[in-house]
């Protein structure tokens, strides 16, 4: 270019910054000149040709500006596109973002953009990073998208997308997180998912997924994060999936997936977090769930789950939340389930769990939640539930339990709900009880006619099945 030709395409590029009207408020050019690269959000090369339009405090006075206002044929050395974060954009994405050759960032997130997404985006051969989350599009993911060799971030949740995952996706080769969540896809999960090898993130959770997960995804052995949740995925999970032993995170819960959970599950030993739930998996919960040893999080609910509750359960050292609730578990709870100290949330309610509650687990001091409902446990209250000084809320109702309510359940500090109704429970009802905010008690053996007579007593909560509620 001759220096008048250089000097025109760069008047050319702070005419089109003009005339988006974007930096028309005195915030965007408060260092307002002639020299356009000094505005907010502005940076440009030796030259003084912007390589680079990037904020999060884009405003317009408040109101919304439309994409399309800005020409995008006028930074033909844009390398980064980044407006996010402050719902500043509107309206569709022109397909002219196809022109910007060199631009290796786009981050249009957390916008009101609307419309489908143009397949001009796939010719953008030097795209590393593409991000479109959290505004209003719809329609399908293009094709096209298989071009962006280069690729290794794709963000494209929190819209309306539609249709089929393309198996072009499988061309992304480089990518490292790939994020379709909170969409309206539909379909099977493409094979070709597999060629992605360099895969840490997957995130496609919350969609209309059908069909199996296809095995090709099980040799992605770089896997951090597989979110796959809330979907109606079907199969069983097979034992292939040990293979992923990088996995943080496996979100699997919300499907109709069936069959029992392999033992080779134990192989993902720096798995954190665990959600199983809501599917229809059958079978024993593996011993070698024991060796997840780092785990958070634990959610197996709501499965048709059998046999015994696994001793090995207690070398889950970290566990903070542990769901087996709403299956069909039977015999006691094992003792070493007091080995979990850092419990603050246990439910094992609905189950056929039977003999009496273990003394062991009183020794999970940090619990605020404990429900162990409709389940045939039988023996007494341990008096050592005084030891759960952070509890809130204890359900122990529809079962077996007999004696008394130990005088120490009413001395935890917080507590706030207390169900022990449908029981067998005798003897005197403990003053200190009373202070509890919600107890049901009703239908608890003898219980009932003693409180007819209890002098404090002056809800008829406890009589009428509802909750006792004191000021």
């Amino acid at each position: 270019l001759t220096a008048s030709d250089a000097s025109s395409a760069l008047q050319l590029e702070r005419e089109a910054l003009l005339n988006s009207g974007w930096w028309n408020s005195s915030r965007a050019t408060a260092n307002y000149t002639s020299d356009h690269c000094k505005w907010m959000g502005i940076t440009c090369n030796s030259a003084g040709s912007i390589v680079e339009i990037s904020s999060d405090e884009m405003d317009n006075n408040g109101n919304a500006a439309e994409l399309s206002q800005l020409n995008f044929t006028c930074f033909p050395n844009l390398v980064t596109f980044r407006i996010w974060g402050t719902r500043f954009l509107s309206g569709r994405i022109p397909s002219e973002t196809g022109a910007l050759s060199r631009l290796k960032v786009l981050d249009l997130s957390y916008n009101r953009l609307t419309g489908t997404i143009p397949s001009e985006i796939g010719s953008l051969r030097d795209l590393l990073e593409l991000n479109l989350s959290y505004n209003i599009l719809n329609g399908s993911i293009p094709l096209e998208f298989g071009n962006l060799k280069d690729l290794y971030d794709l963000r494209l949740q929190g819209n309306k997308l539609d249709g089929l995952i393309p198996s072009s996706i499988g061309n992304l080769t480089n990518l490292t997180h790939l994020d379709l969540s909170l969409n309206q896809l539909s379909g099977r999960l493409p094979q070709e998912v597999g060629n992605l090898k360099n895969l840490v993130s997957l995130f496609l959770d919350n969609n209309n997924l059908t069909g199996p997960i296809p095995s090709t995804l099980y040799h992605l052995n770089q896997l951090s994060n597989l979110y796959l949740a809330y979907n109606n995925l079907v199969g069983p999970l097979p034992k292939e999936v040990g293979n992923l032993k990088n996995l943080d995170s496996l979100l699997l819960n919300r499907n109709n997936l069936t069959g029992p959970i392999p033992s080779t599950i134990g192989f993902l030993n720096l798995l954190d977090e665990l959600r199983l739930s809501h599917n229809r998996l059958d079978g024993p919960i593996p011993p070698t769930i024991g060796n997840l040893t780092y785990l958070t999080s634990l959610d197996l609910s709501s499965n048709q789950l059998s046999g015994l509750l696994p001793r090995e359960v207690g070398n889950l050292k970290y566990l903070d939340s542990l769901s087996l609730d709403r299956n069909n578990l039977i015999g006691p709870i094992p003792p070493t389930i007091g080995y979990l100290t850092n419990l603050t949330s246990l439910n094992l309610g609905y189950n056929q769990l039977n003999s009496s509650i273990p003394p062991e687990l009183m020794n999970c001091s940090q619990l605020q939640n404990l429900a162990v409902n409709h389940n045939s446990l039988s023996g007494s209250i341990p008096s050592e539930i005084g030891n759960l000084i952070h509890l809130r809320q204890l359900d122990l109702s529809h079962n077996f339990i007999n004696g008394t309510i130990p005088s120490q359940l009413g001395k935890i500090p917080n507590v706030s709900e207390v169900d022990v109704s449908k029981n067998n429970l005798s003897g005197v009802i403990p003053k200190s009880v009373f202070r509890i905010p919600v107890l049901l008690v009703l239908r608890s053996g003898s219980l009932l006619d003693q409180l007819r007579h209890y002098q404090e007593v002056s809800s008829p909560g406890f009589f009428s099945g509802g909750p006792c509620v004191h000021r």
